[in-house]
This record gives C-alpha cells, structure tokens and sequence, in this order.
C-alpha cells in the first residue's frame, strides 16, 4: 500500500475511534446522573453490544491478516471486506442474542 492511501486510511480510522468514544462517553453520563426524585435503573449491557461488534469486527482484521501473510496467492480486496463485514454481522448477531436473554 502506498503511504498516502495508509495515511488516509490512519486518518479515518483515527477520527472514527475518536468519535465513537466521545459519543459512547456522552452516552454514559446521560445515562448515569441521577436527578433528584428520579430512581433510574443502571442498564449493565450498556456496552455489550459495541464490545462484541468490535471484538467482531476486529476477529475479522486477524483473519484476513492471518490469510494475507500465510497464503502466497493475493487476497482480493473485494474478498477482504467481505471478510470484515461478514464477522461484523455475525458479531451483531451474537449481541443480539446475549441481550435478548437479559431482557427476559
């Protein structure tokens, strides 16, 4: 890859993580101050499902860097984000259930 496409690619990768952190700390604290006269219930799978999507998706880096380096033949990249988006959705799909148990 040459260096200005893996800039780009830091570039987004780094903005993406900083936004889905300020979003995801934003969300906790909404969640967490307790007005007065107000009993709110603290949810415990708050960050389940983002957990097990970037667990997910992150099994699926490993797999394709894993094929990229064994295998001698090169790894389309169309195969590649199949890949990715593949283990993201089974990964959706696992969250989905495990919070579906804990609602019952």
């Amino acid at each position: 890859m040459e260096k200005q496409t893996m800039a780009a690619v830091m570039a987004v990768g780094l903005f993406t993580c900083i936004t889905l952190c300020v979003y995801f700390v934003m969300r906790y604290r909404s969640t967490a101050i307790n007005l007065p006269g107000e009993e709110r219930r603290r949810q415990p799978a708050d960050w389940q499902k983002p957990g097990i999507l970037v667990l997910g998706i992150g099994i699926g880096l490993l797999i394709v860097g894993i094929i990229q380096n064994y295998v001698s033949a090169g790894l389309p990249d169309s195969l590649a984000v199949a890949i990715l988006i593949i283990s993201a959705g089974i990964a959706m799909i696992v969250a989905n259930r495990l919070d579906k148990k804990h609602d019952i």
